[in-house]
């Protein structure tokens, strides 16, 4: 088996104002087969990263959460219309190749990995890619060891998606303060001044957004546990109301 990464240049609403700005921003995209898009956006400079976010924004994109710094953030679409229109990953798994996740996109255009059959990418392959997909530059090495085990990825969108607006708001601001410190840097009565409601309200929607964020991470958790007991097992009773 060996590790291919391609490097390609293609029209794409989400990578094209990556590629057509200035060096060092770049994006992060985890992708649902077309169900989701999750991207993190990285720039040393907070003023490049602003106009991408805002391309986003205006084409249907939700910020989820932004640095204190404003130098990275995560911003989701409802669908990939790449991945549904057939393009670069279900044309190269369609040859019997495995996309590993994520793809990165740059100023030099967008990089995908994948875990190929010994002898690569062939032309063949490679000609089944759309007409308006310009291939850079492929790497391909060979795979020596194993480690994707230790290196498990979490679907943004399932951490995410089951937290209300209010519940979202009030755990980014209680990280950003510094209340998961230790010792803790503010106290929930002044993280509830700072939205303006009850310390009680502030206990229960932060309570309730560790416990959603919890049970969605519970199953990669248990999935690595090497407990002696055997596996692990959560008790999914004493739920509450979404506020």
């Amino acid at each position: 088996m060996q590790l291919v990464h391609i490097l390609i240049q293609h029209p794409c609403l989400l990578s094209a104002p990556v590629t057509a700005s200035v060096r060092g921003l770049r994006v992060t995209h985890l992708c649902h087969r077309g169900k989701e898009t999750t991207l993190e956006a990285h720039s040393p400079d907070p003023a490049d990263l602003a106009p991408l976010l805002e391309t986003y924004r205006n084409a249907g994109g939700t910020e989820l959460f932004r640095e204190g710094d404003g130098s990275a953030a995560l911003v989701r679409f409802a669908a990939c219309a790449c991945c549904r229109s057939g393009r670069v990953i279900p044309t190269i798994e369609a040859a019997g190749n495995l996309y590993l996740p994520p793809s990165i996109y740059s100023a030099e255009g967008e990089t995908y990995q994948f875990l190929v059959p010994e002898g690569g990418l062939d032309n063949a392959v490679l000609a089944t890619l759309p007409a308006d997909v310009r291939v850079i530059r492929i790497g391909t090495r060979a795979l020596t060891s194993l480690g994707f085990e230790d290196t498990f990825l979490v679907p943004v969108g399932n951490l995410l998606s089951n937290l209300t607006p209010r519940q979202r708001q009030a755990i980014v601001l209680a990280f950003a303060r510094g209340y998961y410190r230790i010792p803790h840097a503010v106290t929930t009565g002044e993280l509830a001044q700072a939205l303006d409601v009850s310390r009680e309200a502030f206990d229960a929607l932060l309570r309730k957004a560790e416990n959603k964020l919890m049970t969605a991470l519970f199953p990669y958790l248990a999935a690595q546990s090497t407990s002696a007991e055997g596996p692990i097992s959560s008790d999914r009773s004493g739920g509450t109301t979404d506020s």
